[in-house]
């Protein structure tokens, strides 16, 4: 049974780097960290020519991220979930500082290839960002709206291009398999499924039992993720 498929659209140091760019512990109590005089809030809002919503759904918000080279953002925050990022372009290096109580603590996202993928659970944070890189930073910030089974609050989990598959309670992540010139034939799922095609961030949306050929010329360059969502929404 073949189901529509929406286009969406083009769219390792601090230990070892804290190679997850994990944020620090939450303050004591569950307390919500503070919020500087200079924070700008939702960077949606703040930081429109940076992060770009682009779907949104009861299962996942799509957010394109975009630092230019050797730049600087101000305090922004990001909610409390699990995140999965899709990395678009190689780049060096990124430094976030985490408000807390009493100060900051820098944290350093190690390098990140085209096609690289990170999955994290986290605290609400509020951070400034620094590219001292010489190339720009692009890359999807998913964040995942289902029931997370109770992953626990500091799950990290880097996935490289030669990783295949990694799968938890919450999702599932793969790399369909893709030849040159031709169209990418995804087999149908139970789940509901965010396919996204690198560099180019193109992604589309596929319901439970869709199947559906992707034309290689919308394909992007270098593959293709796929993540499908094995749990309810949470509202």
């Amino acid at each position: 049974m073949m189901m529509r498929l929406i286009r969406l659209g083009s769219v390792a140091m601090v230990a070892t780097l804290m190679s997850a760019c994990a944020p620090p512990p939450p303050p004591p109590s569950g307390e919500t960290p503070p919020t500087s005089e200079d924070s700008v809030g939702d960077p949606l809002q703040g930081l429109p020519d940076n992060y770009q919503l682009e779907f949104e759904n009861d299962y996942v918000k799509v957010v394109r991220v975009h630092y230019d080279a050797d730049s600087e953002l101000p305090e922004h925050i990001h909610p409390a979930g699990s995140t999965l990022f899709i990395y678009l372009n190689d780049n060096e290096k990124v430094i976030f500082r985490h408000a807390l109580t009493g100060g900051e603590a820098p944290l350093v996202r190690p390098p990140v290839k085209a096609g690289g993928v990170r999955f994290a659970t986290s605290h609400e944070e509020h951070h400034t960002m620094e590219n001292p890189s010489p190339t720009p930073s692009d890359f999807l910030r998913v964040l995942v709206k289902t029931d997370s089974l109770d992953l626990g609050p500091t799950v990290r989990r880097r996935i490289a291009l030669s990783e295949q598959e990694y799968a938890n309670k919450q999702l599932r992540v793969t790399r369909p398999p893709t030849q040159a010139g031709k169209p990418l034939e995804l087999a149908p799922s139970d789940h509901p499924s965010l396919i996204v095609a690198w560099p180019s961030g193109k992604h589309y949306w596929i319901e439970p039992k869709g199947q559906r050929s992707i034309p290689a010329e919308e394909a992007g360059t270098g593959g293709f993720v796929r993540a499908e969502f094995l749990t309810k929404p949470v509202h």
